[in-house]
């Protein structure tokens, strides 16, 4: 009988963040980016509508409907082992909790927060004022500033909570500058846990899949920084601590060290250890890395 297929890690990425925030829109770029399923909570709560009108329907108990049809939507797409973009408020830490709890999946949590108020101000009321009277897509959401105010105020200060180790980021969706590549690499580096060996390609999810290698296009004596190569996806990796080795272009190259991530969200390793492997069968070597993965991801799911 074959051997089961080795599969990647499952990465739930949770969108967190007030309406009108950039949710979506950063959520349909990181979806985009890597290749995944989104799932949006407002999308079922679209759907809702013809049951709100029903006399005597509590309002809460169709938005905790609307979420409860999602977590499960969730939970089939890591049963699949497919990783998942979950847009919603995340309001509350027991939404969290439901996406923790699902069994060998690594959950992220993107939180939207912009910095600029009258900017987010001036997108949720144009957004807005362009649901009709009579429903649509988004009825549902706070149309002015008002209502948006006075559904935080009813949070009462419950969307303030706290996370954990469940790896954060913090996007400002008011900055030009942020966009999904650079929130990718960001991501990316969330998700690395130390000691845990990666391929270019998970540090690049927009690179094609991982067959040659990491091979080393340049390298500058001066700076000690070598820039490795994965079909279109590259890295920049610093070795003024591996000056005993000899870096040939085209060989390929494994290193051990830290990956920084600076002000202007260029990705640098700043390699301890590295070594040459020409000759070595990445794909074996590979595969034996998702073999172990998965075997980790079965004794975290036991332990919970």
């Amino acid at each position: 009988m074959a051997e089961e297929e080795a599969k990647k890690p499952v990465v739930v990425v949770a969108m967190k963040g007030h309406p009108g925030s950039g949710k979506s829109t950063v959520a349909r770029a990181i979806a985009t980016a890597l290749c995944c399923p989104l799932l949006d909570k407002d999308d079922v709560r679209d759907c809702t509508l013809p049951l709100e009108r029903v006399d005597g329907l509590a309002i809460g108990m169709l938005n905790e409907l609307s979420y409860a049809v999602l977590w499960r939507m969730a939970e089939r797409q890591v049963q699949l082992g497919l990783s998942v973009v979950v847009d919603s408020p995340l309001s509350r830490r027991a939404h969290l909790d439901a996406l923790t709890s699902l069994p060998g999946a690594l959950v992220i949590v993107v939180e939207c927060r912009p910095g600029n108020e009258e900017e987010w101000r001036r997108r949720l009321e144009k957004r807005g004022a362009a649901v009709p009277e009579d429903g649509g897509d988004g009825w549902h959401k706070p149309k002015t500033w008002t209502e948006l105010e006075r559904l935080r105020d009813g949070y009462q200060g419950c969307t303030d909570y706290e996370f954990g180790d469940v790896p954060r980021i913090v996007v400002d969706t008011t900055d030009p500058t942020a966009d999904s590549e650079a929130i990718s690499v960001r991501m990316a580096s969330s998700v690395l846990q130390p000691g845990v060996p990666v391929t270019l390609q998970e540090l690049e999810p927009s690179s094609e899949s991982f067959r040659q290698g990491a091979s080393l296009r340049s390298y500058d004596l001066n700076s000690a920084i070598a820039v490795i190569q994965d079909g279109g996806a590259s890295l920049k990796v610093d070795t003024q601590n591996l000056r005993e080795i000899s870096f040939r272009t085209n060989s390929t190259y494994q290193f051990i060290g830290e990956l920084l991530i600076k002000p202007d969200n260029d990705a640098v390793l700043q390699a301890r250890v590295g070594r040459n492997v020409d000759g070595i069968d990445l794909n074996l070597y590979q595969q034996s890395l998702l073999i172990r993965r998965q075997y980790e991801a079965q004794l975290r799911s036991r332990r919970s």
